[in-house]
């Protein structure tokens, strides 16, 4: 770590500005997370009066515009081995990211999360380690996002308000709470599979097809549940900077644009939906 990263004031990047309305959908009109149907988003009618009634129990996919603007998020840092090598990356590129951190790794880790402030990212939560919080009761559940976010905002010193929880996993109760508790719960668009070891080339393959205008893609600084390996499988190896350099530099030169999801949700018209497969 450098001393000017040492040494810079974390400069909060919290939204200001009031989002410009939101549009609820069918969860299967968004698409399947490895390639997201054709955009616009199908607007139903009955949606318009069903989705204001369901949005207790819905949550933040995407946005809804035609620019090709993309979020790129980064779950489960900080992680010495990888963080510091992506911030380096997107610095290089002049691209801003979200980066949904563990407040365990966040505690160990306090000088790549003032890094990830100090360089204008986005920090936000995804909660104190990679437990499922759906497998604990509804109110252990919220207490430990809180403490987690307290725990964040300590070393941070900026306020936290987006939280993706650990495999998207929530219950109505738990996303009603956390809600209540001014966080904003917002979970993916598209992702690359990145938590499988593959090849560089491949994950980037998989994230590129992901891709759609006001998209937020689920990518990761590192795998944090090891002991969720299957039968053969290992933790990944591929340089994950390279996966993010491989995905940013050929859409940049389409005429993408990158910013955070707090950016996207200020600018555009945010997403919703109930999302029934991750209500486990």
């Amino acid at each position: 770590m450098s001393a000017q990263h040492e040494q810079a004031r974390p400069a909060a990047t919290v939204r200001t500005t009031r989002a410009p309305g939101e549009v609820h959908v069918l969860r299967r009109d968004l698409g399947d997370f490895g390639s997201p149907a054709p955009r616009p988003v199908r607007h139903r009618a009955v949606m318009r009066v069903a989705g204001p009634l369901l949005r207790r129990y819905s949550c933040t996919m995407c946005v809804e515009t035609a620019d090709p603007v993309l979020a790129l998020t980064y779950d489960d840092g900080p992680d010495p081995a990888h963080t510091p090598g992506l911030l380096d990356l997107l610095a290089d590129r002049g691209v801003r990211a979200t980066f949904f951190v563990l407040a365990d790794a966040a505690v160990v880790h306090p000088g790549l999360v003032r890094r990830i402030v100090a360089d204008g990212h986005e920090l936000a939560l995804h909660g104190a380690d990679h437990t499922r919080l759906s497998t604990l009761p509804d109110a252990t559940a919220v207490a430990v996002v809180a403490d987690a976010r307290k725990r964040v905002e300590d070393v941070a010193g900026v306020p936290v308000t987006l939280f993706r929880p650990p495999y998207g996993a929530h219950t109505p109760g738990t996303l009603r709470a956390w809600t209540a508790g001014g966080l904003d719960v917002v979970i993916w668009s598209g992702w690359a599979e990145d938590w499988y070891d593959d090849t560089a080339e491949a994950v980037t393959a998989r994230a590129r097809r992901s891709v759609h205008p006001g998209g937020i893609l689920l990518l990761h600084d590192t795998r944090a549940d090891p002991e969720a390996l299957g039968p053969g499988e290992e933790m990944p190896r591929f340089d994950r900077a390279a996966v993010s350099a491989g995905l940013i530099d050929p859409l940049t030169a389409e005429g993408w644009t990158f910013d955070t999801v707090g950016g996207l949700l200020a600018r555009y018209p945010r997403v919703r939906t109930v999302i029934r497969e991750l209500m486990s």
